[in-house]
């Protein structure tokens, strides 16, 4: 799957995920502690049974309400209903991208498959990509969030982002994906630096960036076609420094 990180997602800060904030810095790495059940019940997971659901699965990291977690072969079916080419998040994230065909789909998720059932997938850390879930409801995707090389040599990471329900956009869910996955990849790795592409016309993309400390890296101007008109390239990059200066942090696994 091509990683584009489109999303027509919203932000919107979460006092109550501020209150449950606790981190500690070990030569530049930050690490979390564990969501307890005192945690889980101001983040929105009220019931215990819930918790015991979302800890079934591995989760990465939690923040306001939102989980990321590893993809499990139950995922692949809601992924490929995700991906068909008539769903509506393709008008925001890469609309200037060729939509893959149902064939195409069914090609690349049969070796997703294959790579889930050897554990090839589950051996790569950091992982590639993960599952948007709520916390509330652990087993169904509204997202995907995803790494790739910019350039491996000077270990240049690239994020994408993409919330496909469009029951959830719009309430912050791609801001506290990103907020995870940016701290889990600042953890797991020696990163100097993260950032994600994005076009101008996809404007919450570009404030979940601004909201969570990125800074406008670089615009091509009518870079993009989309719908006949014409739009900026965007980057949004953060630095490793900046990024652990932030006040808010999710909470890692």
């Amino acid at each position: 799957m091509p990683c584009v990180a489109d999303s027509s997602v919203t932000i919107c800060h979460r006092a109550a995920a501020e209150s449950t904030q606790r981190a500690t810095r070990t030569d530049g790495s930050v690490r979390r502690k564990a969501l307890t059940r005192a945690d889980a019940s101001v983040r929105g997971i009220r019931d215990p049974a819930r918790l015991r659901r979302v800890s079934a699965y591995r989760v990465i990291g939690r923040s306001g309400g939102v989980a990321v977690r590893a993809y499990e072969e139950a995922d692949l079916e809601a992924y490929r209903r995700w991906l068909q080419p008539e769903q509506e998040w393709h008008r925001w994230d890469g609309p200037y991208f060729a939509k893959l065909s149902a064939a195409e789909i069914d090609e690349r998720l049969d070796r997703f498959r294959g790579r889930i059932a050897s554990g090839e997938y589950a051996a790569e850390s950091p992982l590639p990509r993960a599952v948007i879930v709520m916390d509330d409801a652990p087993d169904a995707m509204v997202g995907s969030i995803s790494w790739h090389w910019e350039s491996e040599e000077s270990d240049w990471r690239r994020m994408g982002l993409t919330v496909y329900d469009p029951a959830v956009r719009g309430h912050g869910v791609g801001t506290e994906a990103l907020r995870i996955w940016a701290d889990y990849l600042f953890a797991a790795t020696e990163v100097v630096r993260l950032d994600y592409s994005t076009w101008s016309g996809n404007s919450r993309m570009l404030g979940v960036g601004h909201r969570l400390g990125f800074v406008e890296e670089a615009r091509f101007r009518d870079a993009r076609e989309v719908r006949g008109a014409r739009y900026d390239s965007v980057v949004m990059g953060v630095l490793r420094a900046e990024w652990d200066a932030l006040p808010v942090h999710a909470t890692l696994a």
